[in-house]
């Protein structure tokens, strides 16, 4: 069980970062594959199936491999690509949907309610925080220039803040879970 958090961390990781050197040296589709192994690991727990979740992460990986070789200054350039970036971002606010529909599951197998309160409140704080931030870019050509910066670093400043949140959260939920060879008592 904590192999999958550690998978899913990982995979966050290599999804939220992007570190430009000619290529993204943490690709995004190795990063799919690492949350599609943690997924994998973690449904194990629950009786549904998560196949949706998992083919959601296979058509990540699959269509994050440009991402891999295009950087910030190539998208505008290219008219084929300019809805690219924003294609990329509704797919993984799904994924994270769907992924939090099976923490949810998982995290009832704990002794205390806690969890799946800590669960809720960082689904609703993520959803509102990039459905929120993803709504504002799309008008943010349409307002003037000053308001348009101030509200541009409102969105940076929140989609970072939210991101680490989301990545600290997974840690704590990691820590929660006792070793994979000790999970018995709580099934």
């Amino acid at each position: 069980m904590r192999q999958g958090f550690k998978q899913l961390i990982i995979g966050f990781l290599f999804v939220f970062l992007k570190i430009q050197i000619i290529v993204d040296i943490l690709p995004d589709f190795i990063g799919y594959i690492f949350i599609y192994n943690g997924i994998k690991q973690i449904a194990t727990l629950s009786s549904q199936s998560y196949e949706k979740l998992k083919l959601l992460c296979i058509v990540l990986a699959i269509i994050s491999v440009p991402n891999f070789f295009l950087n910030e200054q190539m998208i505008p350039q290219l008219k084929w690509l300019v809805y690219y970036p924003s294609l990329l971002s509704l797919f993984k606010i799904v994924l994270v949907y769907y992924l939090f529909v099976l923490l949810r599951v998982v995290v009832k197998l704990l002794p205390t309610d806690e969890a799946l309160n800590r669960t809720n409140r960082m689904f609703s704080w993520y959803m509102l925080v990039t459905l929120g931030t993803s709504l504002t870019q799309s008008f943010l050509m349409n307002i003037p220039m000053d308001i348009s910066m101030t509200l541009m670093i409102i969105v940076i400043v929140a989609s970072f803040i939210i991101e680490v949140s989301f990545l600290v959260y997974l840690r704590h939920l990691q820590k929660q879970f006792p070793k994979d060879s000790v999970i018995e008592k709580f099934v």
